[in-house]
């Protein structure tokens, strides 16, 4: 099987030993030589990658999480605040860093030393995801039908006879329903969370747990249901969980 003409995947790759990063740029030039072209970038430092990231710049992410100066878990946060769609898959000679890792949604967790066959599977799973059909949902808004990909949609809010949908790149819709309709049309959606009456949140855009609150990766806070403040958040892990276990499935 040749490389498929036009199709690119961007991927950056930050560890701070050269040998393993000359490792694991033999396995990605390997599994991507008969399927796509590479378009890989390598940095040392979490710093040096951050002055060189935008959102939208990479596709996956493979972080080493013990580094000199910025760890990887730090570098996965500023990263996720600034392009919640990134995949990250974290890279570690120990599993006891995975708690820590859970909060930012890594789309995959690597033992150290990782072979080829888990990097292939990563691959094939993080491939798939990206090329997977987006799911939409069509609103009304202003009296003409608006379609908006779920993984756009950051929360959304009762508004008397109307939601009102925040979505991650800043902007809101305002739908005229209500609010059990507009949780009918998520149905089957596991990435959506009722955290408090008349307000849903998209788990794949939380940034971090505080107290009983959800914070936002637009930097909003959304508050939870006090008395369902401990099945809310052990849902929230369970979900985490599922994520990390992706790969796997």
């Amino acid at each position: 099987m040749g490389t498929e003409r036009g199709i690119s995947y961007r991927v950056a790759m930050v560890d701070d030993l050269p040998s393993e990063r000359r490792t694991l740029r033999g396995y990605l030039e390997t599994w991507f030589h008969d399927r796509a072209e590479l378009l890989l970038s390598e940095y040392e430092t979490g710093e040096a990658m951050l002055l060189d990231f935008a959102p939208g710049r990479f596709q996956i992410a493979f972080l080493d999480i013990r580094m000199e100066g910025m760890d990887g878990i730090l570098l996965a946060k500023k990263l996720r605040e600034a392009d919640p769609l990134l995949l990250i898959v974290f890279l570690s000679t120990a599993r006891e860093y995975a708690f820590d890792a859970f909060p930012i949604h890594p789309f995959d967790y690597l033992v150290k030393p990782c072979g080829y066959e888990a990097v292939s599977k990563v691959l094939e799973d993080a491939v798939r995801f990206l090329t997977q059909e987006e799911s939409e949902i069509t609103l009304r808004v202003a009296r003409a039908p608006v379609s908006i990909p779920l993984s756009r949609i950051l929360s959304a809010s009762s508004q008397g006879h109307s939601v009102e949908v925040v979505t991650s790149d800043g902007g809101s819709l305002r739908t005229v329903m209500t609010f059990s309709e507009f949780l009918a049309l998520l149905d089957g959606e596991e990435r959506f969370l009722v955290c408090n009456r008349g307000l849903v949140i998209n788990m794949d855009h939380v940034l971090t747990v505080e107290g009983e609150a959800f914070r936002m990766t637009d930097g909003s806070v959304c508050p939870m249901r006090t008395k369902r403040r401990a099945e809310l958040t052990a849902r929230f892990a369970q979900y985490q969980i599922s994520r990390m276990k992706r790969g796997a499935r």
